[in-house]
C-alpha cells in the first residue's frame, strides 16, 4: 500500500511540474521551463519532449525542437500533436516533403484542427500538389487564412 502511495505522489508531482512548466512557456520563460522539462526527461514523458520541443522552436533552434519531438514520437508513436509539431518545425526550414508526411500522419492518427488543414495547405502550395490543396481551400475558412500568406493570392 505505501508504494502504491508513493507512486501516486510522484504522479502527482510529476503532472505538478509539468503544468508549471507550460505555464512559464506561455509566459516566456524558457529557461526556466527547460530546467523544469530537462528534470522530468529522465521519465521519458512524450509530452515532456514534445513541449520541449516547443521552447526550441520558440527560440528558434529548429534543429533541436526537431530532435525532441522525434524523441516523443519514438516513445509514443500513437501521440499526434508531436507529429504535428515536428510538421510544423520542417516547414520552418523548408522541408515541404517531410512536413506533408507527418502533417498526414497526425491527421491519421485522429488530429483534426484548422490549424493542420492550414499547414497542409501551404505545404501543398509549395509542393504544387493543387489537387490536394484544393481539398484543403474548400473550406473557407482555411482559404482565408492561407491567403494571408501566399504572396499574389491563390491561382490553383
Amino acid at each position: 500500500m505505501a508504494e502504491k502511495q508513493r507512486a501516486d505522489d510522484k504522479h502527482a508531482n510529476i503532472e505538478i511540474l509539468l503544468k508549471e512548466a507550460v505555464k512559464l512557456t506561455e509566459n516566456g520563460d524558457y529557461e526556466k521551463a527547460l530546467e523544469i522539462y530537462n528534470e522530468l526527461a529522465r521519465y521519458e514523458i512524450p509530452e515532456v519532449f514534445n513541449n520541449m520541443g516547443n521552447v526550441f522552436r520558440r527560440q528558434g533552434m529548429l534543429g533541436r525542437a526537431i530532435e525532441m519531438y522525434k524523441k516523443a514520437i519514438q516513445l509514443s508513436p500513437n501521440f499526434p500533436l508531436a507529429y504535428f509539431n515536428l510538421a510544423c518545425a520542417l516547414m520552418e526550414v523548408d522541408r515541404y516533403n517531410e512536413a506533408v508526411m507527418f502533417f498526414e500522419k497526425a491527421e491519421k492518427l485522429g488530429l483534426k484542427s484548422f490549424d493542420l488543414d492550414v499547414q497542409l495547405a501551404l505545404c501543398y502550395i509549395a509542393l504544387g500538389n493543387k489537387k490536394k490543396a484544393k481539398e484543403k481551400l474548400m473550406d473557407e475558412r482555411v482559404k482565408a487564412e492561407v491567403e494571408k500568406y501566399v504572396e499574389g493570392g491563390l491561382e490553383l
